[in-house]
């Protein structure tokens, strides 16, 4: 039973959470689901939020030099398959902003991205020897795993 607990403590502890982090860097897209910031420059250009698969909009407020935040009103959240984008009524507010919040894909939405995960999960756990003695894992190919995540990558903005 010992030994249960050792495989049980590398899948949740280890290969959960690293194939999790390894889709999230891969696409752009938030796995989990969890709140999230961003502080915007006065110059920041455009609207779209840096990670994927944003649910809601917890706040927005405009932060000044030496002084409480502001809060914000008068924003929606617009999302579509891939990105979230922040649109204000008035228009983009001038100064920095503060920008919380909560982003994580919906594996029921996108089967594939929970099937990418399984089988990168699967692959590790099959090579956990490899995993714990430091050599090369092997991977699974490259070409078929991105189709399954390319539902949910955010494209690359310049």
């Amino acid at each position: 039973e010992h030994i249960d607990d050792l495989q049980r403590s590398l899948v949740e502890n280890i290969i959960v959470p690293g194939v999790t982090q390894m889709c999230e860097a891969e696409t752009g897209a938030a796995i989990r689901t969890a709140e999230y910031v961003e502080d915007w420059p006065q110059d920041r250009l455009g609207n779209v939020l840096d990670v994927g698969q944003v649910r809601s909009i917890s706040s927005v407020s405009l932060l000044r030099a030496g002084a409480d935040p502001i809060p914000v009103e008068g924003f929606e959240l617009e999302v579509d398959q891939r990105v979230g984008r922040i649109v204000f009524a008035g228009g983009r507010p001038s100064g920095r902003l503060h920008i919380e919040y909560v982003a994580g894909v919906d594996l029921d939405a996108y089967p594939s991205v929970r099937t990418w995960l399984l089988l990168q999960a699967g692959t590790l756990y099959q090579q956990r020897e490899a995993l714990v003695t430091g050599t090369i894992v092997s991977e699974l190919p490259l070409k078929f795993l991105g189709s399954m995540l390319a539902e949910i990558a955010v494209p690359p903005r310049f």
